[in-house]
């Protein structure tokens, strides 16, 4: 090959590109070749022309008029205007169904589409949703819901209250296989025996007629009625989720006929989600007419700063400069705390992690300040519990997680294992492609330094990792977990009783246990309350895990997007927003 010409290019619509004219000789003879690229914001585009040199001569007028004739225009997904939508810059959901969902990049889209009973407004107030209002019995465990009037299906259909058994039912069968029924539906009297699959109907619902629901718990409990915010528990048409699939051939959930305030308009895999508003939604409908999901893309930040998306989120490194007063973005910089916490799970039902003391040894080995600092700055905030400020129940005067190395090789000395010598095979499981995040990386350096214990990494598919994580053998994982309703039970009895589904590491204190059972029926709320930071401080000093820190969020948005919501949930709520010129 030989470069015959390299020059920028004049597009029609003033823009530059770049173009290189090549030369070289194979088994057909001479060919000449033509590479042209320009950019536009986190976009690349490349054109390439090649061909035997006669036949390539012939058509350079028509290819150079080719080139010279691209544009660069906004993109317009379904031609719709940007000025008519909100674009973001998201992953693409790994499902829609809301049984099986579990993980945040998924439940993000599928509260759009999808609603329930009840939700929470801004204030974390449980508010009305399809259910126009609701009573309970005297002694706590019979609730009645009223389904409203004007409650549809997107096609128009009408909600009726045998829609929701029938979704509950079907969240619970054993051939679904949801991951989260048996968290926040598991209260209802008669779930259990249709998850266990000794029945197919549950006995703790009525529909009393087309509009009217009564659902009875086991004991008065009370969190329950915030459990019914969670998307396990929304609606689904029963004609389509019994079709299986589209006329396409695909999941029925990839065209979902639901009830939320956006409808799914397109899903272009890999490429482009747009929603459309619900304009007959039961509630007030969405300000904005449409909502695009950008599913590829560049750094969320420089996508922003090119006015691709109007909402970029703002990751640890980019923090500093982006708050320092003298850049402009600093003005469109929006943070809040998440009800969030992250840590590093131990497995507790296998080797070493069985002896509390192991577990004890490997908390105290661990430089959590430094380690936080070091690899999140201020983007988030350290933990020395499980239960994120701002949660009630929250205790502000827990004590500090030393750093005592000396401490930990003590504990390990005096374990069953005498020492770090006799440990097992230790393997640390952690989402990712190519390699640990760093912060993992570190972890299993630390521990290199502090104890002289040498760590395997084990890569998991992000996309499935919570989906696979229990069934993986290892010794450490990665956990985040943001709440679904702001509860301590959520954090601590979800996360660690030992029955718990999402106890993945196999945590178990009867103690500990007993606490956060006593606490489920207390009706005293005050005595409630303070159950829940004894039961912490117990599961802190068994080292049930290794807690990082509580997370916050960080967005940019621009000066034009109005009353756009970010939920201590970690969701965006997306139905009051609106879109003043720009």
């Amino acid at each position: 090959f030989r470069t015959l010409d390299e020059s920028e290019v004049a597009l029609q619509d003033g823009s530059v590109g770049f173009q290189t004219t090549y030369q070289w000789r194979g088994e057909e003879g001479e060919s000449q070749g033509i590479i042209f690229a320009t950019v536009r914001g986190s976009q690349n585009f490349v054109v390439l022309a090649e061909g035997l040199t006669d036949v390539f001569q012939a058509d350079l007028d028509n290819i150079e008029a080719l080139i010279a004739s691209f544009q660069l225009r906004e993109q317009e997904p379904l031609g719709i205007p940007r000025d008519q939508a909100l674009t973001l810059f998201e992953s693409e959901p790994l499902i829609l169904d809301p049984a099986i969902a579990q993980e945040s990049g998924s439940i993000q889209y599928i509260v759009q589409v999808f609603s329930g009973l009840i939700s929470f407004d801004a204030d974390l107030t449980l508010s009305s949703e399809l259910a126009s209002e609701w009573r309970m019995s005297g002694d706590g465990t019979i609730y009645t819901f009223t389904i409203r009037k004007n409650a549809l299906f997107h096609d128009g259909r009408p909600v009726t209250a045998e829609d929701f058994k029938y979704s509950w039912e079907r969240a619970a069968a054993p051939s679904t296989f949801s991951p989260t029924v048996d968290t926040y539906l598991n209260d209802v009297v008669g779930v259990a025996e249709v998850i266990d699959g000794t029945a197919t109907e549950i006995s703790g619902l009525k529909v009393l007629d087309t509009r009217t629901l009564e659902v009875t718990i086991d004991a008065p409990k009370a969190y329950f009625l915030s459990k019914l915010a969670h998307s396990v528990t929304f609606v689904v048409d029963r004609n389509e989720v019994d079709a299986q699939v589209t006329a396409t051939g695909d999941p029925w959930w990839v065209e979902p006929n639901g009830t939320g305030p956006f409808r799914l308009k397109e899903w272009d895999i890999e490429r482009v989600i747009v929603m459309e508003a619900n304009v007959d939604h039961y509630l007030t409908p969405p300000s904005v007419s449409y909502v695009v999901f950008r599913l590829y893309g560049l750094v969320p930040r420089l996508m922003y700063e090119s006015g691709e998306i109007d909402v970029a989120r703002v990751f640890s490194d980019e923090l500093e400069e982006v708050r320092d007063a003298q850049n402009p973005l600093s003005a469109e910089l929006v943070e809040m705390s998440e009800l969030s916490v992250h840590y590093v799970g131990l497995r507790a039902s296998r080797p070493p992690f069985d002896d509390p003391l192991v577990r004890r040894a490997f908390l105290l080995a661990t430089d959590r300040e430094t380690l936080v600092r070091e690899m999140f700055g201020e983007s988030v905030e350290l933990a020395h519990g499980f239960l994120p400020p701002g949660l009630p129940g929250y205790d502000a005067n827990i004590a500090d997680i030393p750093f005592d190395v000396e401490e930990a090789k003590r504990l390990l000395a005096e374990s069953s294992y005498g020492g770090i010598e006799n440990l097992p095979v230790m393997v640390y499981t952690t989402a990712g492609g190519t390699g640990p995040p760093q912060y993992v990386t570190a972890l299993i350096n630390m521990w290199r330094q502090n104890l002289g214990v040498e760590v395997q990494p084990q890569l998991v598919d992000p996309s499935l990792y919570y989906y696979i994580l229990e069934g993986v053998p290892d010794s450490f994982y990665n956990y985040g977990w943001i709440a679904d309703y702001p509860d301590p039970h959520n954090f601590l009895d979800v996360l660690f009783h030992s029955g718990a589904t999402n106890n993945v590491g196999g945590y178990s204190n009867p103690e500990v246990d007993a606490l956060l059972e006593l606490a489920r029926e207390e009706s005293d709320g005050q005595k409630r309350l303070e159950m829940y930071p004894r039961a912490e401080r117990m599961m802190v000093d068994d080292a049930a895990a290794i807690p990082l820190y509580f997370g916050r969020t960080q967005m940019l948005v621009k000066p034009y997007v109005n009353d756009l919501v970010f939920t201590p949930f970690g969701m965006i709520d997306l139905r009051s927003v609106s879109l003043a010129d720009r």
